[in-house]
C-alpha cells in the first residue's frame, strides 16, 4: 500500500512539471509545489498511520478468528467425544439390575442425565394331558422398558403378547399392558407411584415372570383366587424401612398401598379372572384400596400380609380380601407358600346369586443342586453357576358355588406337582413337570385331568 502511494506522488509531481507556464515567476511555482508536497506528505502520513492501524487490527482479528476456530474445534471434538461415548455407553447389566425397570440392557445418556433399560422375557410350553391331547403353546412374549430420568423420577413398563396376539390364526391371543407406572421418590420410607400397577396382593402376582419361576404352571390360587396377572389403574405410596433393633439387625420392612378402580362384577363361581377391571373406566364411583406389608426379619426370610377392599358393582356391594405369604431360603432349600381369602357381599337388590367366597393356597418346596463332575460336559462347560432344581408343590382352591349347576357343593380343585428344571444361567431355564389334578363339582383349571407339562423360558 505504501509503495502505491509513493508511485502516485511521483506521478503527481510529473504532472506538475508538465503544466504550462501559467505562474508568473519560477519562485511562485516552486512555492506552490512545496505547498502541494507538504499537503500530500501529510495526507500520506495520515494514510500510512491508518494502514498501520488496519494491519494491526487485521492481525488481532486473525488471532481472534484463530481462537474462535480453536474453540469451535474443541466444541466439535467434545460433541464427537460424547457421541462416541453414547455409542459405547450401552452395557448389559443383567436382568432386574437396572436402576429402573426389569430389562437388563442399560443405555445411559451421555449428556449427563437419565438412562433407559430394555429387556423382557419369553416362554414356550408343551403340554400333554388326559382328554386334552398334546400341544405347543407360544404362551408369552414380554417387553420391559424402564427409564430413570432423574435419581428421584423413574418409569417402568411391561407389555405382554400372549399366544400370538389378537391377530393369531384363531384370534385366541391378546396384547395387554401389565405395568406402566411412574415413580416420584421422596425418601426410602415413602414414595409416590401412579399408573398401571401390579396389584400388591400376595407374592406370586408381584413375581410372576416365567424366568423367575421353577414350575411352568401357575398355582390354581394364583389364577382363580388372586387373578394373576392382576393389573389396576391407580396410584398410591410405597417404601422401605430398616429399623435399627438390637435383636434384629437385618430387619427390613417394605410396603405398597394403592387406590385403584377395583374388581368388577365379571366373576363367577370358577374364579375371579373375569373380574379384572378396565384400565380406562370403573363401574362404580368408589375406589378400591389394596396393600401389602412385607417383613423380612433376617436375610432370605420374608413374611407378607395383604389386604383388599372395594365395591364391585353400582349397588355398593363389596369384595374384601386378606392374604398371607412366606418365602424362606435355607441353604439349598427354598420354601414358598401363600394363602388368600376373598369374601363377597350381595345386597337384597342383587339380581342373581353370586359366589360368596373365594379361597386358596399353595406350598412349594425347591431343592437347588449341582454335580461338579458335570462342569466339563455340555451342561456345565462355560457357565459360571449352572443349577438343577427339584420342585414339589401342593395347591388348592375352593369357591362357593353360585347354584348354576343345581348343586350345593362348593367347587374345589387340588393339584400335586413334581418338577425338575435346569438353569445353565440364572435367566434361562428348561422345566419338566407332572401334575396330578382332582376336581369336585365344577372344573376350575384342569379338572381330573393329569398330565405332563414342559417349557423353556428366557429373561433378558
Amino acid at each position: 500500500m505504501k509503495k502505491l502511494l509513493k508511485v502516485s506522488l511521483g506521478t503527481i509531481f510529473l504532472c506538475l512539471f508538465s503544466l504550462p507556464a501559467q505562474a508568473e515567476t519560477l519562485e511562485e511555482l516552486k512555492s506552490m509545489m512545496q505547498q502541494m508536497k507538504t499537503e500530500y506528505e501529510g495526507r500520506i502520513n495520515t494514510l500510512e498511520k491508518k494502514i498501520d492501524a488496519l494491519e494491526t487490527q487485521q492481525k488481532k482479528d486473525s488471532v481472534r478468528v484463530e481462537q474462535l476456530n480453536n474453540q469451535q474445534s474443541e466444541k466439535v471434538a467434545a460433541i464427537e467425544s460424547k457421541i462416541e461415548e453414547k455409542s459405547l455407553n450401552v452395557e448389559y447389566v443383567g436382568r432386574y439390575k437396572a436402576p429402573e425397570g426389569n430389562g437388563g440392557l442399560l443405555v445411559r445418556n451421555p449428556f449427563g442425565f437419565g438412562s433407559v433399560s430394555v429387556g423382557g422375557y419369553a416362554d414356550l410350553e408343551y403340554g400333554d394331558f388326559e382328554n386334552d391331547g398334546a400341544y405347543f403353546s407360544s404362551h408369552r412374549w414380554i417387553i420391559n422398558v424402564g427409564a430413570q430420568l432423574h435419581d428421584r423420577i423413574g418409569f417402568n413398563s411391561e407389555l405382554e403378547i400372549e399366544e400370538g396376539g389378537p391377530n393369531s390364526a384363531n384370534e385366541d391371543g391378546e396384547i395387554k399392558v401389565e405395568q406402566a407406572y411412574m415413580d416420584y421418590k421422596i425418601a426410602n420410607w415413602v414414595n409416590v407411584r401412579a399408573g398401571a400397577v401390579l396389584v400388591p396382593f400376595g407374592r406370586y402376582n408381584l413375581y410372576h415372570d416365567s424366568d423367575l419361576q421353577d414350575l411352568t404352571a401357575r398355582p390354581i390360587m394364583a389364577r382363580d383366587i388372586v387373578p394373576t396377572t392382576w393389573t389396576e389403574a391407580g396410584g398410591g405410596i410405597f417404601g422401605q424401612m430398616n429399623p435399627d433393633l438390637e435383636s434384629l439387625k437385618n430387619l427390613s420392612l417394605s410396603y405398597e398401598v394403592y387406590a385403584v378402580n377395583g374388581l368388577d362384577q365379571g366373576f363367577d363361581d370358577t374364579g375371579l379372572q373375569e373380574a379384572r377391571p378396565s384400565l380406562k373406566i370403573d363401574n362404580n364411583d368408589d375406589k378400591a384400596i389394596v396393600g401389602r406389608l412385607a417383613i423380612s426379619p433376617t436375610l432370605n426370610q420374608e413374611l407378607g400380609f395383604s389386604g383388599y377392599w372395594g365395591e364391585y358393582d353400582p349397588l355398593g356391594n363389596a369384595i374384601q380380601g386378606s392374604g398371607v405369604d412366606w418365602h424362606s431360603t435355607v441353604g439349598s432349600f427354598e420354601l414358598i407358600s401363600e394363602y388368600a381369602y376373598f369374601d363377597v357381599e350381595e345386597s337384597a337388590a342383587g339380581s342373581s346369586d353370586v359366589a360368596d367366597f373365594f379361597q386358596g393356597a399353595y406350598a412349594q418346596l425347591n431343592y437347588h443342586f449341582w454335580f461338579d463332575w458335570l462342569n466339563q460336559t455340555f451342561l456345565g462347560k462355560g457357565f459360571e453357576n449352572p443349577q438343577f432344581t427339584l420342585a414339589g408343590r401342593y395347591d388348592w382352591a375352593l369357591i362357593h358355588d353360585d347354584g348354576d349347576a343345581d348343586n350345593s357343593e362348593n367347587n374345589r380343585e387340588t393339584r400335586y406337582t413334581l418338577g425338575f428344571n435346569y438353569r445353565p444361567i440364572e435367566n434361562f431355564i428348561y422345566k419338566f413337570e407332572y401334575q396330578w389334578n382332582q376336581a369336585n363339582n365344577e372344573t376350575l383349571e384342569r379338572g381330573d385331568s393329569n398330565g405332563f407339562l414342559s417349557s423353556v423360558a428366557i429373561g433378558f
